[in-house]
């Protein structure tokens, strides 16, 4: 077990929202445990039992982890464990309420990409569309050690639960994670139903085109009104997104989209002039290049990993007027030629 000492001051910080601590209280209910011991390893006070202080630190969301996994049946994966006692709406308040009364799947998520680490915040998200299908990748932007798995399959969850607010027909759902089964996998795709695949390169949920336009059965317009407003005018980080973050999502819905990716395309997009573009930048440290350069490199790599374009296709795809250009940026960022990634698959 990690001593506390180990804790860095980000694990420390209260970012967590409070619901996630019900997972292992219903969990400890669930196997007849005395919760006092949970609240005593964890250092749960007194007001977060009682929630009137609204939030856990990430410190004690690992150490609660821990906890379940020490008292776990054997067997059986578990994330599909713990998800029979996580509801479904968690980490619930309105960004829960405006992902489940959204029209259809593409509005669920987007306002779950656009707001997911706000709760989350130890993940961050993107949305690429690549080939009809739409690509939710999700990366660890902290380290929960020997849980991390458990965390990130319980993450990759919550997107799963749009099951319980549509039809989903076939092809199912593919989950993707980097790390070999904690279990069998036909467990967590009977549970989910979905495709699982471990051990791949990039932890993602995928959707099918035909997904996306699925009506949800707890559709709402007004609600989902109400809530979104109330989401974006009260979200710090919505309000406070920075320039680069920007600029790689214009970028990523333009390669998507098969458009222009130059500097003036993506000035015209934000309504500024490109001196203020390079500034702005400039002033974050960062540079409209090296954005263009890693936002084309990830899109050929989902693109190598998830189609049989020839590399010539992705290249052009990708922005680069050359294969060896393309080469070249592609193994300065990830150490392989485009062929190797590809063939390590």
């Amino acid at each position: 077990m990690t001593s506390e000492s180990e804790a860095t001051p980000s694990f420390q910080t209260p970012i967590f929202p409070i619901a996630l601590l019900d997972l292992a209280e219903n969990f400890y209910t669930c196997r007849k445990l005395n919760k006092s011991a949970l609240y005593q390893r964890c250092k749960i006070s007194p007001e977060q039992v009682s929630r009137s202080e609204l939030h856990i630190s990430g410190w004690q969301l690992r150490e609660t982890l821990r906890c379940c996994k020490d008292i776990a049946r054997p067997g059986s994966p578990l994330s599909v464990q713990l998800a029979d006692y996580i509801p479904i709406t968690v980490p619930g308040g309105m960004f829960g309420l405006a992902s489940f009364t959204a029209k259809d799947i593409h509005q669920a998520l987007e306002v779950m990409i656009e707001f997911a680490h706000t709760v989350m915040p130890a993940y961050r998200f993107e949305r690429l569309d690549v080939g009809g299908r739409c690509h939710i990748i999700i990366k660890p932007a902290m380290d929960f050690g020997d849980v991390q798995f458990l965390l990130d399959e319980a993450v990759c969850g919550y997107f799963l639960n749009l099951r319980h607010f549509a039809q989903f027909s076939d092809p199912p759902i593919q989950v993707h994670h980097s790390h070999e089964p904690l279990g069998e996998i036909a467990d967590y795709e009977s549970y989910f139903k979905a495709k699982f695949l471990f051990s791949k390169k990039t932890m993602e949920v995928i959707f099918e085109k035909h997904h996306l336009g699925q009506p949800l059965y707890t559709h709402n317009l007004s609600t989902f009104n109400e809530v979104y407003c109330n989401l974006k005018s009260t979200s710090h980080s919505v309000s406070n997104v920075s320039t680069s973050s920007k600029v790689k999502k214009y970028l990523q819905l333009r390669l998507a989209n098969s458009q222009s990716t130059s500097i003036c395309q993506i000035a015209e997009q934000m309504n500024i002039s490109e001196r203020t573009l390079a500034r702005r930048l400039h002033n974050e440290e960062s540079s409209f290049a090296e954005i263009k350069q890693q936002v084309s490199v990830d899109y050929a790599k989902l693109l190598l990993e998830s189609t049989e374009y020839p590399i010539c296709k992705i290249a052009h795809i990708c922005g680069y007027n050359s294969d060896s250009n393309f080469s070249r940026a592609f193994k300065g960022s990830t150490g392989q030629t485009p062929k190797q990634f590809r063939s390590a698959q």
